[in-house]
C-alpha cells in the first residue's frame, strides 16, 4: 500500500476548511512548514482513518473535532496491487465510511468498508502503527504509559512483529528449541526456586537460607565469645598499666615538689603585681599635670582672643555707622526719581488710551463698509445651498425606490446566463416532432401555429380541433434531470428578478442605469452642497446674521483711520519709553531702599555683637590682670609634669613582666590539679577492671568458645554445599539457554540483515541485540561494551528507534505488505552530523519504499532531499 493523496475536511485548525495533501511520490516525501500549521493534524487523521471505527467517539477520534464543532472528514487516495482507491470517512455526527475506485464506483461503505480495510492492512487493527509510524515526541521504540490503551498498542505491535518475523524466518519451534528442552529448563527452574529467588538470592524458609542463618548465628555466637576473651586478656594488662601509673602519681616525694613550685609561683606574682599597682599610680599623677599645664596654656590662648575680638567689635561698628549713613541719603534721592518718573508714564499712557480708542470707532466703521459686501455673497450662497439640499432629498428619496445594485445585477446575468445555456442544451437534447397540416389543422385551439418543427424536452401533450389529440413520450428518465436543473435555473432568474425589482432583464438593466445615474448626481450634489456650505446650513445662516449685525453697528462719528495710525505710533513709542524710564527709576529706588535697610541691619549687628564681646569681657584692665596671673602659674605646672614623667620611666624600667609571673603560677595550679584528678580517674578505674575480671572468669570464656567454633563450622559446611548446588544448576540453565539462543539468531536473523546496514551508517562496528520478549533491540554495543538502550542519550536512541522501524519497513515489504513509512517532527534530538548520516539511511530505504516525513525544522531538514509536498487550503 502506498499513498497517493490525503484530503482533511473541518478536522481541528481546519474548521470550515479542506486541506489537500496531493501528488505523494514513491521514495522520500517532505512536508515542511513551521509549526502550528497542522502537520501532526495529517498524522492523527491517518491514524484514526486505519486504525478507528467510523462510529467510534473515542478519545482519538474526539481530538479530531474543531472548536467550532461539526463532523471531521478525512478521505485517502491509496494504491495498492489491485489498483488505485479511495478510502473516506466522516466521525461523530452522520457518521460514514466509503470505499471508491479510481472511476469513482462504490466499492464498500459502512462495515463492509471497515472490513476492506482490515483486509488491506492483513490483521485488522494489530497493524503497523506505532511500529512503522513515529508519532512526534516519541524517543522509543513503543508506548511507555502504562495505561490501558498504551498496554494494548504494545500488544498488537509485539504480535505484529510475531507474524511479520514468523512468516520471513520460518516456525517459531526454530527459535523454542523444542519442547524437550523447556521441559528440562522448567525442572532445572523448579530446583533452583527451591533453594533461590528469581534474583539468585537465597529464598526465605528455604533449605539454603535456614543453613546460612545457622552459620551466622554461630559465627555471631563465636565472635561474641571471641571478643570476651579479648576484653579479659586486655582488662588484665591494662590493670598492671593503671597501677603502675598510680603508684607513681601519688609518690610523697613528688606531690612536696609540686607544692615547692606552686607556693614559689605565688610569690613571684604577687611581688609582680605590688609594682604594677605603684606604676599605675605613677602614670595618673602624669596624666593630672599634663592636663593642669594643658588647660593653663588654653586659658592663656582664650583671654589674649578675648582682648583680640574686642578691638575688632569697634572698628567694625564705626565702619557700618558710616555705610549706613551713605545708603540712607542714596535711598531718600532714588526715591524722589522714582516718584517724577511714575508721573510721566501716567500722562503717557492717558494720551495712548484717547488714541486708541478714537482707532478702534474708525476701524469699526470701515468694517461695518465691509460687512455689507459680506452679506450681499453669505445671502446668494445659502439661497444656492437651500435649493441644492432640496434636490438631493429628491434624489435620494428617488434613488431608494430603485433597488437594483450591481452585485444584484450581476447575479441576474450569472443566473440568465446558466438559464440561456441549460435551455440550449435542453433544444439540442429535445425530440424533434414537425407538422405539415392543411386546412383548419393549421393551428390549436388558442390560435398558436403548429406548422414546421417542435421540441419536446419531455412528456407532451397536444389537443388538435377537429382532429383528436397527440402524445409524444421521449422515453422514461430522458433528460429528466436537465428538465430538474432548468426548471432550478428558471428559479434562480426569477428570485434574482425579484431582489432586483425588475420585471425582465431589459428592465433591470434600465433600472440600473437609472440608479448608477442618480449616484452619479448625489455624489456631484453632495460636494457642491459641501463646498457652499462646508460646516453645513446652519453655520452658513449664523454667518449671515454676523455679518448683518456687523453691517449695522457703524458709529457716527468715525475719524479717518490712516491719520490716527501714525499719531498712535507715536504715542504708543511715548509711553513705552516712559514706562521703561519709571520702571528703571523704581527699581533704582527699590534696590537703594534694600540697601539702606542691609546697611542699618549690619549697624545694628555691630551694636550687638560689640555689647556681647564686652559683656564677656569686662574692663580691659580685668582682662590683662586675668593674663599675667595665668602666666605666671605656667612655670611650676611644667616642672610638675616633668617629675610624674621621670618617676614612670623608673618605675617602668624596674618592672617585673606581670604576664610571665601570671604564667607560671597558672602552670603550678594545673600541675597540681591535674596529678590529683589523674590519681582519682586512675582508681575508679582500677576498681572498674577488677570487677569485669572477677565476672569474665567467672564465665569460663575459653571453653564456650572452642565449642561455639566448631558448630560454626559444620553449618558453614552445609550452606556452601547448598551454594554449591545452586552454582551447578545456574550453570546448567546458562548452557541450555546459549544453546536456545545460538537457534534463536536464525529466528532474528531477517531484522538483523536489514538493520546492521542502516546502523553501520551511523555507528560503524556497532551492533544491535534483540530481545527474546520484545523482539526489540535492547542493547547497543560499541568497541564490545554493551549499553542498554534506556541509559543511552535520547538522540542515540531516537536514531536506534527510526533505523528499526525502516528495517521492519523492509520486512514488511519482503512479506507483499508494503506501508509507508511517516516520521512526524522525528530526529529533534540528533546532532547535525548524524542527522546528515539518517538522511543517508532514510534514502537508502526509500529506494523501494515510501516515506513521508512531516517536519518544522525547514533549515536543518533542506539536505534531506526528496519531493517537497505543499498543502492547498480550501473554503468550504
Amino acid at each position: 500500500m502506498k499513498l497517493r493523496a490525503i484530503e482533511l475536511t473541518n478536522l481541528r485548525r481546519f474548521a470550515g476548511r479542506r486541506a489537500v495533501l496531493s501528488d505523494l511520490g514513491d521514495g522520500i516525501t517532505v512536508l515542511s512548514e513551521p509549526n502550528e500549521f497542522g502537520k501532526s493534524t495529517f498524522f492523527d487523521a491517518l491514524h484514526a482513518l486505519f486504525f478507528e471505527r467510523h462510529r467510534s467517539s473515542r478519545a482519538p477520534v474526539k481530538a479530531l473535532q474543531p472548536h467550532a464543532g461539526g463532523a471531521p472528514e478525512v478521505a485517502v487516495e491509496i494504491e495498492s496491487t489491485q489498483g488505485r482507491f479511495r478510502i473516506h470517512k466522516r466521525f461523530l455526527s452522520r457518521a460514514q465510511a466509503r470505499i471508491t475506485d479510481a472511476q469513482g464506483r462504490l466499492i464498500a461503505q459502512e462495515d463492509e468498508a471497515e472490513a476492506w480495510i482490515d483486509r488491506l492492512l492483513d490483521g485488522g487493527l494489530a497493524g503497523p502503527s506505532g511500529l512503522l509510524w513515529v508519532r512526534q515526541g516519541l524517543l522509543g521504540l513503543e508506548p511507555e504509559g502504562n495505561s490501558t490503551a498504551d498496554r494494548q498498542d504494545r500488544d498488537r505491535n509485539l504480535g505484529t512483529r510475531r507474524d511479520l518475523l514468523s512468516s520471513v524466518a520460518g516456525e517459531i519451534d526454530m527459535m523454542t528449541g523444542g519442547r524437550r528442552m523447556d521441559a528440562v529448563l522448567d525442572r532445572v527452574g523448579q530446583e533452583m526456586a527451591r533453594l533461590a529467588t528469581a534474583t539468585g538470592r537465597p529464598r526465605a524458609g528455604g533449605e539454603w537460607q535456614r543453613a546460612i542463618e545457622e552459620a551466622e548465628r554461630l559465627s555471631r555466637a563465636e565472635t561474641e565469645a571471641r571478643d570476651k576473651a579479648a576484653r579479659l586478656s586486655g582488662d588484665l594488662a591494662r590493670r598492671s598499666e593503671v597501677t603502675r601509673m598510680l603508684a607513681r602519681v601519688t609518690d610523697p616525694e613528688a606531690a612536696r615538689a609540686r607544692q615547692a613550685a606552686l607556693t614559689q609561683a605565688e610569690e613571684a606574682h604577687q611581688a609582680a603585681r605590688k609594682h604594677a599597682d605603684r606604676l599605675a599610680q605613677a602614670e595618673r599623677d602624669l596624666t593630672l599635670a599634663r592636663m593642669a599645664e594643658t588647660t593653663a596654656r588654653q586659658q592663656i590662648d582664650q583671654t589674649r582672643q578675648l582682648s583680640d575680638r574686642v578691638t575688632q567689635a569697634r572698628e567694625t561698628l564705626r565702619l557700618a555707622e558710616a555705610r549706613a549713613v551713605a545708603a540712607r541719603d542714596r535711598a531718600e534721592a532714588l526715591a524722589l526719581r522714582d516718584s517724577q518718573a511714575a508721573e510721566a508714564h501716567r500722562q503717557a499712557g492717558e494720551i495712548a488710551r484717547d488714541l486708541r480708542g478714537r482707532l478702534s470707532r474708525a476701524q469699526q466703521a470701515r468694517l461695518a463698509l465691509a460687512a455689507r459686501s459680506r452679506v450681499a455673497d453669505l445671502t446668494h450662497r445659502l439661497d444656492r445651498a437651500q435649493a441644492l439640499q432640496a434636490q438631493l432629498h429628491a434624489d435620494r428619496a428617488q434613488r431608494a425606490r430603485l433597488t437594483i445594485t450591481p452585485k444584484t445585477m450581476a447575479r441576474l446575468d450569472q443566473a440568465q446566463t446558466a438559464l440561456d445555456r441549460l435551455a440550449a442544451r435542453a433544444e439540442a437534447q429535445a425530440v424533434t416532432i414537425e407538422f405539415h397540416a392543411d386546412g383548419p389543422l393549421a393551428t390549436l385551439a388558442d390560435g398558436t401555429s403548429v406548422e414546421g418543427a417542435w421540441a419536446v424536452p419531455g412528456r407532451m401533450h397536444v389537443t388538435l380541433p377537429g382532429f383528436g389529440a397527440i402524445s409524444v413520450d421521449p422515453g422514461a428518465g430522458r433528460g429528466a434531470q436537465l428538465a430538474a436543473d432548468l426548471a432550478q435555473a428558471q428559479r434562480d432568474v426569477a428570485s434574482a428578478l425579484q431582489d432586483c425589482g425588475a420585471a425582465d432583464l431589459a428592465d433591470a438593466r434600465d433600472r440600473l442605469n437609472r440608479a448608477t445615474r442618480l449616484d452619479d448626481a448625489l455624489r456631484q450634489g453632495a460636494q457642491a452642497l459641501d463646498d457652499l456650505a462646508p460646516q453645513g446650513l446652519d453655520a452658513l445662516r449664523e454667518a449671515l446674521a454676523l455679518a448683518t449685525a456687523e453691517a449695522a453697528d457703524a458709529p457716527a462719528d468715525a475719524e479717518d483711520v490712516a491719520a490716527l495710525e501714525p499719531l498712535l505710533t507715536a504715542a504708543d513709542t511715548a509711553e513705552a519709553q516712559a514706562r521703561a524710564q519709571s520702571r528703571s527709576a523704581h527699581e533704582a529706588a527699590t534696590a537703594a531702599g534694600e540697601a539702606r535697610a542691609d546697611s542699618e541691619g549690619e549697624r545694628r549687628s555691630a551694636e550687638r555683637a560689640l555689647a556681647d564681646v564686652l559683656a564677656e569681657a569686662g574692663s580691659l584692665d580685668d582682662l590683662a590682670a586675668r593674663l599675667d596671673a595665668l602666666a605666671a602659674t605656667l612655670p611650676d605646672l611644667s616642672a610638675r609634669s616633668a617629675e610624674a614623667a621621670r618617676l614612670c620611666a623608673t618605675l617602668s624600667d624596674a618592672a617585673p613582666d606581670l604576664t610571665t609571673a601570671q604564667a607560671a603560677l597558672s602552670r603550678a595550679t594545673s600541675a597540681a590539679e591535674q596529678a590529683r584528678r589523674d590519681a582519682e580517674t586512675m582508681e575508679r578505674d582500677l576498681a572498674a577492671l577488677n570487677t569485669r575480671i572477677a565476672l569474665l572468669a567467672e564465665e569460663g570464656i575459653e571453653e564456650t568458645l572452642e565449642e561455639l567454633s566448631g558448630q560454626r563450622a559444620e553449618a558453614q559446611a552445609r550452606a556452601d554445599r547448598y551454594a554449591a548446588e545452586m552454582a551447578a544448576l545456574t550453570r546448567l540453565r546458562d548452557t541450555l539457554e546459549q544453546a536456545r539462543t545460538r537457534q534463536r539468531d536464525a529466528y532474528f536473523k531477517p531484522v538483523v540483515r536489514e538493520l546492521q546496514p542502516l546502523l553501520s551508517i551511523l555507528h560503524p562496528g556497532a551492533a544491535l541485540q534483540i530481545d527474546d520478549q520484545t523482539l526489540l533491540p535492547h542493547a547497543l554495543t560499541r568497541d564490545g561494551q554493551a549499553e542498554p538502550l534506556d541509559i543511552l542519550s535520547g538522540g542515540t536512541r531516537e536514531q536506534v528507534a527510526i533505523l528499526t522501524r525502516l528495517a521492519f519497513a523492509r520486512l514488511f515489504a519482503q512479506a507483499g505488505r508494503p506501508v509507508p513509512v511517516i516520521l512526524d517532527d522525528a530526529l529533534v534530538h540528533t546532532d547535525d552530523d548524524r542527522i546528515e548520516a539518517m538522511f543517508t539511511a532514510l534514502h537508502r530505504v526509500a529506494a523501494d519504499q515510501q516515506v513521508l516525513v512531516l517536519t518544522c525544522r525547514q533549515r536543518a531538514f533542506q539536505s534531506l532531499g526528496g519531493t517537497r509536498a505543499h498543502v492547498r487550503i480550501e473554503d468550504l
